[in-house]
């Protein structure tokens, strides 16, 4: 079953070079929550899926692309600081690829599988927003 946005943005105008911050507090009892970022629902450059146990998944995150409807091929990081029901905060920093830095300080970078001049959406699942700070 698909998740539905706790919290959608729109007309958010970012560009390369912007940097996102979303700080946000991840519900006690999931097994998942994401972080999505493109031009609509169906054409995201960026879905960031930290999974706690989900599927086939625990202890990973899932990184990947939906274009026209269409999901890409999955990125698994197994680098996982997260706790459910704690206090965390993502940085996406935008430029020819996704960097996605992670609480710990980890960096993840992700290619960028298609073209998106401006990102106007973003999307929090499972994830009870504090802010979101764009340098």
């Amino acid at each position: 079953m698909a998740m539905q946005p706790d919290v959608t943005i729109t007309n958010l105008s970012l560009h390369k070079g912007h940097r996102v911050e979303v700080r946000g507090r991840i519900l006690k009892d999931t097994k998942r929550f994401a972080v999505d970022m493109g031009a609509d629902a169906e054409n995201l450059i960026m879905h960031c899926n930290p999974r706690f146990e989900f599927s086939v998944d625990k202890n990973t995150i899932i990184f990947n692309s939906k274009q026209n409807g269409v999901w890409g091929t999955e990125q698994k990081e197994t680098a996982f600081p997260f706790q459910a029901g704690s206090e965390t905060m993502l940085i996406f920093e935008f430029e020819d690829c996704i960097t996605v830095l992670l609480p710990d300080g980890t960096e993840v970078p992700f290619t960028c599988r298609f073209p998106i001049d401006v990102i106007n959406y973003l999307a929090l699942y499972n994830l009870e927003l504090i802010s979101i700070s764009v340098h």
